[in-house]
C-alpha cells in the first residue's frame, strides 16, 4: 500500500520564504531579526482553529464556505492577476531612520509572491467570513490587523489618537499643502473624486509614496495620489502612530467589498496568514504568483532642505513596469519632464 504524502511538506521553511529576505537593509534593527523567527506549526489536521473554531470534518474537502462564494471565484477571482507586494530596498536616509524607528524594516525586505489559488480562495471566501476570520479549505483563517501584525512581528502597534482624527475628519486641502510644499492643485479624478498628482508631491512625500505603493497598499495606480493614500502619507510625514495591520486589513476589505475590477491585492500577506493559521496545500508544487522586483531606493539626502529640491532621489524599478508607467502617464497627461526628475 503506497505511503500516504504529506499535504505540508517543510511548511515551517516554507513560511519563512515568505518573511525572509533576498535582500537584506544594511543594518537592520534586533526588532527586524526577532521579527523573522517563525513559530512551530503543525503539519497534523485540525479540528479546531487557534481561534477554538469549529470545523465540521465534512467541511475539510470544501474550497468554498458557501454558494456564493463559488460564484464569486467564478466572477471576480479565477482569471484574475495580482499586485503583489514588492521590496523597497536601500532605503536611505532620513527614511531608513524611520523605517527602522517604527520596526517597519520586515516589511520592506523582498518576499516570496504568494500561492495564487489559495489566496484567490481567501478573497472568493470572504463574503462568508466571521469575527475577521475567512474559511479557507478547511480552516478559519484570522486576517484582522492583530492577526496581520503578528505575522510581520508587530504586535501591539495601535492608531494613535492623531491619526484616529484624521482618518474621521480628513481635510484634503491641508494635506495636499503639506504633501506638495503648498502648491495643493487638487484634481479631478474618476468618478469625481479629488486627488494630486504625483509629480506635485515633494521628493520626501514620493518617496513615501513608492514605499506605501509598493509595501502597504500595493497598487499599480502610482500617477495620482488619491485621499486614502494621502491620509497615510500625511501621517507617516507628521510621525503619527500608524496600526499597519489596520492599514493593510481595510486595504483588503476595500477591495473585497469594491467593484473588484482592479488585480487582486496583498497576495504574500494573504499567503503568509492562511500558512500560519494551519492552511493544507501541496506547497513548493503549487501556482505562484507572478514574481516581482524590488523597488531600490538611491541618492543622497544631507538634510530636509534638500528634501523639497527636484532630482534628489531616484527610484529604480523593472524596466517593463517602468514603461508602462510611463506610457500610462503621457496618455493622462501629468508624464514629468526630464527636468523635473
Amino acid at each position: 500500500m503506497a505511503e500516504t504524502p504529506t499535504l505540508i511538506p517543510n511548511l515551517n521553511e516554507i513560511m519563512n520564504e515568505y518573511i525572509q529576505p533576498e535582500e537584506e537593509m544594511a543594518q537592520g534593527t534586533q526588532r527586524d531579526e526577532a521579527a523573522l523567527e517563525v513559530p512551530e506549526v503543525s503539519t497534523v489536521p485540525q479540528e479546531q482553529t487557534d481561534k477554538g473554531k469549529e470545523v465540521a470534518v465534512e467541511e475539510e474537502e470544501n474550497e468554498f464556505i458557501s454558494e456564493e462564494a463559488s460564484a464569486n471565484m467564478q466572477k471576480y477571482y479565477a482569471d484574475k492577476g495580482f499586485v503583489g507586494e514588492r521590496g523597497f530596498v536601500n532605503p536611505i536616509s532620513p527614511f531608513k531612520e524611520m523605517i527602522e524607528k517604527r520596526g517597519w524594516g520586515v516589511l520592506c525586505k523582498h518576499k516570496k509572491p504568494g500561492y495564487a489559488a489559495v489566496v484567490r480562495e481567501f478573497y472568493a471566501n470572504l463574503v462568508g467570513r466571521k469575527d475577521n476570520s475567512v474559511f479557507v479549505r478547511g480552516v478559519w483563517v484570522p486576517y484582522g490587523a492583530e492577526a496581520i501584525n503578528e505575522a510581520y512581528g508587530l504586535a501591539g502597534q495601535k492608531h494613535g489618537s492623531k491619526f484616529k482624527k484624521l482618518i474621521e475628519s480628513p481635510n484634503l486641502e491641508k494635506m495636499a499643502k503639506k504633501l506638495t510644499d503648498g502648491k495643493v492643485n487638487l484634481n479631478q479624478g474618476k468618478k469625481g473624486a479629488r486627488v494630486i498628482n504625483r509629480g506635485d508631491l515633494t521628493e520626501e512625500a514620493k518617496v513615501w509614496f513608492y514605499f506605501l505603493a509598493s509595501v502597504l497598499v500595493p497598487t499599480k495606480h502610482v500617477c495620482t495620489v488619491r485621499e486614502q493614500e494621502a491620509i497615510i502619507l500625511y501621517a507617516i510625514l507628521k510621525g503619527f502612530k500608524i496600526n499597519i495591520g489596520a492599514v493593510i486589513e481595510s486595504s483588503i476589505m476595500r477591495y473585497h467589498d469594491g467593484n473588484r475590477r482592479g488585480l487582486i491585492p496583498h497576495p504574500t500577506t494573504v499567503t503568509l496568514l492562511c500558512l500560519k493559521a494551519g492552511v493544507k496545500g501541496t506547497w513548493g508544487e503549487e501556482e505562484e504568483v507572478p514574481k516581482t522586483s524590488p523597488l531600490v531606493l538611491t541618492g543622497v539626502i544631507k538634510g530636509p532642505r534638500n528634501l523639497k529640491k527636484r532630482g534628489v532621489i531616484t527610484i529604480t524599478e523593472p524596466e517593463e513596469e517602468g514603461a508602462k508607467r510611463k506610457q500610462q502617464e503621457e496618455a493622462l497627461g501629468i508624464a514629468e519632464t526630464e527636468e523635473e526628475n
